[in-house]
């Protein structure tokens, strides 16, 4: 009974099942308006003095509509159980990678994904921060089989958080990259277009006007309002705002250089999505610490590759891999300072090993082809 009170009260998928009700009923047009949430949500899921806005593109609430169908409760336990299959899934395309970790422990491919503390805070909350991570191995398994337009145009899918997509986008053209980043167009206009259009395009400037309230007019009344705190995110923008002590001209200007020194540095490595990945998540000025889901496939590449060079090379890396894993719960007792995790991801960037991965060699089943190779990338 008191874990249902706080499912209720707390979590944060009361956001997207309102949102996916909304779309049912014919009020998606309502989306981003505070007051509307605000009463959907106390009429549907408990009473609160505030709203959990929903505050990503509007075609991701289509994907809550089923779950809007059943009650609250019921809803979150199902929307649980879709996401435990997901991580499943992406364990699953993932593991064949981590194969070396298990010469140390035959579970510890399996104890990164179960220790790793935002996963298990996606699952509680009700995020979707495992289906970003689905997505992002779908994208490097399609661009390790050389098909950069499917990659990208699977990336775009993601851009219910943009704040990661473009990041990647921009290292994706400065490597020039042109048939990923056709792909992405593709998807990505296609998913915004079809917001647009579910939304309206006079109540979609209600996001961008969200959007404004969120960043460049951040306060910290207005963080309170939407339930914001970038001293939880662990990127550049968390890391200086604890740092300088607020939203103050001081934490803008180290964020915005700290941003624009880690694209630079990416772009003058070879093309790496693991590392596009932990650029993104780093310059990404809005990040739930949820969404630290995804790092767990940079890491858990660079955590195999420091296992194969053995760990005299590698001592560093694989370091660096323990703690990103192990500190959130460390954090989490030492008074939630999650924007301290920004620290190790920036090190395990700049220490990331950009030696290419090889060559895939098709089947040798395939009497045609076994002597062509497939050009790999480093990724």
């Amino acid at each position: 009974m008191a874990f249902s009170k706080a499912v209720n009260t707390h979590f944060d998928f009361r956001t997207q099942y309102a949102a996916g009700y909304m779309v049912r009923t014919g009020d998606a047009g309502k989306l981003y308006d505070y007051d509307e949430t605000r009463k959907i949500q106390n009429a549907l899921v408990s009473e609160s003095d505030k709203a959990l806005p929903f505050i990503h593109l509007a075609y991701e609430a289509v994907l809550y509509v089923p779950f809007s169908l059943f009650k609250y409760e019921t809803a979150y336990f199902l929307f649980f159980a879709v996401n435990s299959g997901l991580l499943a899934l992406a364990f699953s395309m993932l593991r064949p990678h981590l194969s070396n970790l298990e010469g140390l422990w035959s579970y510890l491919p399996q104890a990164i994904f179960v220790c790793f503390l935002p996963v298990t805070m996606t699952l509680v909350e009700g995020q979707n921060s495992i289906l970003l991570l689905v997505i992002m191995i779908l994208t490097l398994r399609t661009l390790n089989r050389g098909r950069d337009s499917l990659a990208g145009f699977l990336l775009g899918l993601a851009s219910m958080k943009f704040q990661y997509v473009f990041p990647i986008a921009v290292l994706f053209m400065i490597w020039r990259r042109w048939r990923f980043l056709a792909g992405l167009a593709v998807s990505g206009a296609s998913v915004f277009g079809f917001s647009v259009w579910l939304t309206g395009a006079l109540d979609f400037f209600s996001y961008l006007h969200l959007l404004g309230t969120m960043s460049a007019r951040f306060s910290l009344q207005n963080g309170m309002h939407l339930g914001i705190r970038p001293e939880l995110m662990p990127n550049l923008r968390g890391l200086f705002y604890a740092i300088a002590g607020g939203a103050t001209p001081t934490a803008l200007v180290l964020t915005v250089c700290g941003s624009i020194g880690v694209l630079v540095w990416a772009a003058a490595r070879q093309p790496s999505f693991p590392l596009a990945l932990m650029a993104a998540s780093l310059v990404s000025y809005h990040e739930t610490f949820t969404d630290a889901t995804f790092l767990l496939l940079p890491v858990g590449l660079a955590a195999a590759t420091a296992v194969k060079n053995g760990f005299r090379r590698s001592v560093q890396l694989a370091f660096l891999c323990a703690t990103i894993i192990i500190s959130p719960s460390l954090l989490l007792l030492a008074g939630v300072r999650f924007y301290l995790l920004a620290l190790p991801i920036l090190l395990l960037f700049v220490l990331y090993d950009q030696k290419p991965l090889g060559q895939e060699e098709r089947p040798s089943s395939d009497k045609h082809n076994s002597s062509r190779r497939i050009k790999s990338y480093p990724w």
